[in-house]
């Protein structure tokens, strides 16, 4: 069996994967140079906005991913492969989707799940986590905001 192409590899590795994957990640994966990632995404943009595919292909700085375009994502949202939060998690969740994100503190106070909830979150790529001072700051990303169908801030 012939290995298969980049570009399929690149594909369903965006296809798979929870979060956003580095040019180097897909580079690595397809073996190829990563200055060669960046044409096939262009390759595999194309295809899917020319035949009006319900997935759509994010790209950012070096990064992108693959994701279920909004107008579809509330009629399959169920079948979604993600982390099931509990009530107490979501608590959090509701917290960094009102104030647009929080110090690791600060979610602490609201629950002992608060970790938990972040460790989910990062998984899907929803939130980004940096130090600040001591404490850690947890903010929201864009897929945060597509995937809860929360308003930015």
């Amino acid at each position: 069996m012939a290995k298969p192409s980049p570009r399929k590899i690149i594909e369903a590795a965006l296809f798979l994967s929870p979060r956003p994957l580095t040019y180097r990640e897909l580079a690595e994966l397809a073996g190829i140079d990563p200055s060669d990632v960046s044409a096939i995404l262009d390759d595999i943009a194309r295809a899917y906005e020319s035949c009006e595919s319900a997935l759509v292909l994010e790209r950012f700085v070096n990064a992108a991913r693959l994701y279920v375009a909004p107008d579809v994502f509330p009629y399959v949202r169920k079948l979604a492969a993600v982390p099931e939060f509990t009530p107490k998690e979501l608590e959090v969740v509701a917290y960094i989707a009102m104030k647009g994100g929080a110090t690791r503190s600060e979610l602490r106070k609201i629950t002992s799940r608060a970790d938990s909830a972040v460790d989910k979150l990062r998984s899907l790529g929803a939130v980004v986590v940096r130090r600040k001072g001591k404490t850690l700051e947890v903010r929201k990303t864009d897929l945060f905001d597509r995937y809860f169908g929360t308003i930015k801030k």
